[in-house]
């Protein structure tokens, strides 16, 4: 696992999570966060810990990603602190993007709009639900479920802030290939809805949300 999220870093990953929905057991799991924390420091990048704000904290992560069946948003931050990172999925109802907000979280991530084997049992969800959601939101919004390079450039399309990636970066013969046709295909899909904007302002933008995203990110 160490060697393919470092071969996915090399290839410009810019946030690595540990997601284990009970592959690991106990001692594995704190090995898994020990090793990966200490690739993220070498590289320069967020690591954050999915589920689990304790794991997190004893681990000094970044922050947390929770779900529905997670600690909240609120209780995370007061595990955590003030500076973490704090992602909440949603699920793609209306109104769920101002409660995680009003909860603290810095970003949402919506999904699955493709086929995902991490997330079998979840429906596929229609890109107009993706857009609901970019519309609505006033946190960066990350597509996550079925994500390959065939795909991301569309979900840039729809002006979601990045894309969260399982199989097609772990499962891949080159995981560092994989990860660099990801973001190539992300740029490229987000091109043809900024290239009338003007370039000063369109550099206000990325740098906006850069600093929304990462002004609590402890180093």
């Amino acid at each position: 696992m160490l060697e393919i999220v470092g071969a996915s870093l090399e290839g410009g990953a810019s946030i690595v999570q540990l997601r284990d929905k009970k592959v690991f057991t106990p001692e594995e799991k704190i090995e898994a966060a020990r090793g990966l924390r200490q690739l993220c420091n070498r590289y320069h990048v967020p690591f954050i810990v999915n589920d689990d704000p304790e794991l997190a904290r004893r681990f000094g992560a970044d922050g947390v990603h929770v779900g529905r069946e997670d600690p909240s948003p609120r209780i995370a931050r007061l595990v955590l602190g003030p500076r973490a990172i704090v992602g909440v999925t949603i699920y793609g109802k209306e109104g769920e993007e101002e409660t995680a907000a009003a909860a603290g979280a810095n970003y949402i991530a919506v999904g699955p709009f493709f086929p995902s084997p991490s997330k079998p049992d979840e429906p596929v969800l229609p890109l107009n639900v993706l857009d609901g959601v970019v519309q609505r939101s006033r946190l960066p919004v990350f597509a996550i479920g079925g994500i390959t390079p065939g795909n991301a450039g569309q979900l840039a399309e729809h002006g979601v802030a990045g894309v969260a990636v399982i199989s097609a970066i772990m499962d891949a013969a080159d995981p560092r290939a994989a990860t660099e046709a990801i973001r190539r295909a992300f740029s490229d899909g987000r091109l043809p809805a900024e290239s009338h904007a003007r370039p000063h302002r369109k550099r206000a933008r990325e740098e906006s949300s850069r600093e929304h995203f990462h002004q609590q990110t402890v180093k």
